[in-house]
């Protein structure tokens, strides 16, 4: 999920970006260099809200997705066990764990070679379901 937002939220950049420059995804924008002078000022005034609708989305996504980037890290944690460190870990919303333990465990979980390699492969597995 959290793949998905950060690449909404790319996406949504290059289509603001795009806007202004060449309408490579807008191309009915495309079409103002064909207007006479007053057709073309109002296209302008049309493109002027499109970038400005555009920044508040984007302002607004970022926003509320703000908790995930937060976490991002943390959420880390669900594919790369093996490989975060506890530090990086906040764990200020799982206020139900026992903190302690898991920073135990976590060491013992990566200092398992068997545990670490079955991550590894199932790491793979995935991507090549997702492929």
């Amino acid at each position: 999920m959290m793949d998905l937002i950060r690449a909404f939220e790319a996406k949504l950049y290059v289509f603001r970006n795009d806007i202004t420059k060449n309408y490579k995804y807008f191309p009915n924008l495309k079409k103002i260099s064909d207007l006479d002078a007053q057709e073309k000022r109002n296209e302008e005034k049309v493109i002027d809200d499109f970038i400005f609708i555009m920044d508040s989305l984007i302002k607004e996504f970022s926003t509320r997705f703000s908790l995930f980037k937060e976490l991002s890290e943390t959420f880390k944690f669900i594919m790369y066990p093996d490989a975060i460190s506890f530090d990086k870990l906040d764990l200020s919303q799982f206020d139900w764990l026992e903190i302690e333990k898991l920073e135990m465990q976590l060491i013992d979980f990566q200092s398992s070679s068997t545990w670490i390699q079955k991550f590894i492969e199932t790491r793979k597995k995935l991507e090549l379901i997702e492929a």
